[in-house]
């Protein structure tokens, strides 16, 4: 009745489907809770919210055309910086130009929004004044906007996010730091 070709499993092969499982059980594991990272409400400023200002701001709400983002609408970069909505609307600029960016992009924490030289080294505190022409009238403006003092982000987490930008033809970088 019992054969000695036809045996059942052998140790073998237990040991090799056991480790197999255990690797596969293992790799679940270890990954499956980053699977759920981005649904998460992190204590700190994330990167992915910094960069997601940094595009907003770039490529829709201060950009002069939708195909052109990170070339900057002077009337709207002035609306932004001032909160001048009257200016804006004007200026058919976005409707939420002259929002809080914290408010605009749903974000919990605080905002700081500086266009500055490429060079500058230290934005956050030095923002330098832009002396901007549009059809409207030429404005002086220093380029920070900000939902609180970045002097109180020293002792918490800072994410930055950067982008080249142009105005009139001139660049400069836009630095987004949220914290």
């Amino acid at each position: 009745m019992w054969d000695e070709e036809s045996r059942a499993q052998t140790p073998i092969d237990f040991a090799v489907g056991a480790g197999v499982f255990l690797l596969t059980l293992a790799f679940v594991i270890a990954f499956v809770p980053t699977l759920f990272d981005p649904f998460s409400v992190a204590e700190t400023a994330s990167p992915l919210v910094s960069d997601r200002v940094a595009a907003g701001v770039a490529g829709d709400l201060l950009a002069a055309s939708p195909a052109e983002p990170g070339v900057l609408s002077p009337a709207c970069t002035v609306a932004f910086f001032e909160s001048d909505a009257a200016l804006g609307s004007d200026a058919d600029c976005h409707p939420a130009v002259a929002e809080s960016p914290a408010t605009h992009f749903g974000i919990d924490g605080d905002v700081q929004v500086v266009i500055h030289a490429p060079d500058e080294r230290n934005p956050s505190t030095s923002a330098s004044n832009l002396s901007i022409t549009t059809r409207h009238g030429q404005f002086d403006v220093e380029p920070n906007r900000t939902t609180a003092d970045p002097a109180d982000a020293a002792a918490e987490d800072v994410t930055v996010s950067q982008r080249l930008v142009s105005i009139d033809g001139t660049q400069y970088r836009l630095t987004v730091r949220v914290w």
